[in-house]
């Protein structure tokens, strides 16, 4: 982090390598000018939303399907737990192949639906970003659903037996003692997710390398394309720096909006 820092501050670019040992601020002037970066920023933001969302929602479906499940639970909780063991790189190769507009799989399952024909989902800007979400979600719910599926397994059978006594209906019962046990769990979950999303890397480089004209360019990818296709590492240095700052604002906004809430109110 320190030798980061420090080359924010230089001039390292193998393009012009006369002007290394040139401190000073011009990085960061650059930085402040450059609507690339505000843009890749508003798509890391976009993407760390969408990859959140659609995590959480999926891990959480999933706890609650396999919570009691006695028949085959191990090979259904093995089957959620899959994606996870998946490296990224396979996992962007397997949905490439399925987002591919001529045989991929997901075009032939939506031929029967509506105003959808042949999407070519990788390369047309409204569609894009939305596949990428998907392939992370994928490849990242398992997180959750490990997290979530511990903490159901916590609450005592005894509320639920209550609430049913009380006539309460499903909902309720997920509304009144579910969520409330799995609040300080949900703060967790969302706190890796958005580090996750926010730094992932690996799915949007195989899949789109930050296309296409620049509709998926995140900060990650951004960073890299300054450091190894301009050879600008001191300017590259400088978006990661941005990255870091920007990834620490998020989580400590995040948690300044969640109710002051202790380990003893959780459990």
């Amino acid at each position: 982090m320190l030798e980061a820092v420090r080359l924010s501050f230089d001039s390292i670019a193998l393009r012009r390598p006369a002007a290394a040992g040139t401190y000073g601020v011009h990085n960061y002037l650059r930085l402040v000018a450059d609507p690339k970066a505000y843009a890749a920023l508003g798509f890391s933001a976009l993407y760390m939303v969408g990859t959140v969302i659609g995590s959480v929602g999926m891990a959480l479906t999933a706890a609650l399907l396999t919570r009691r499940v006695i028949w085959f639970s191990g090979l259904a909780r093995v089957a959620f737990l899959l994606p996870w063991t998946v490296p990224a790189v396979v996992t962007a190769l397997i949905w490439g192949v399925m987002y591919d507009g001529n045989f991929g799989v997901i075009n032939r399952l939506l031929d029967f639906v509506p105003f959808i024909d042949g999407q070519n989902w990788l390369i047309e800007r409204q569609t894009a970003l939305p596949a990428l979400i998907v392939a992370q979600v994928w490849n990242e719910f398992p997180v959750a659903y490990i997290f979530f599926l511990a903490g159901l397994k916590a609450i005592p059978d005894e509320l639920y037996e209550a609430a049913r006594i009380d006539r309460a209906n499903a909902f309720q019962q997920f509304r009144h003692i579910t969520l409330p046990h799995l609040r300080f769990i949900i703060a967790v979950i969302v706190i890796l997710l958005m580090i996750m999303g926010f730094k992932s890397f690996p799915i949007i480089f195989i899949l789109t390398g930050g296309g296409p004209a620049g509709a998926t360019e995140t900060l990650t990818v951004l960073t890299y394309n300054a450091a190894f296709r301009s050879l600008d590492f001191s300017y590259a240095a400088t978006l990661g720096i941005l990255a870091v700052l920007a990834s620490a604002m998020l989580v400590l906004g995040y948690l300044r909006l969640l109710p002051r809430t202790g380990h003893g109110d959780v459990m």
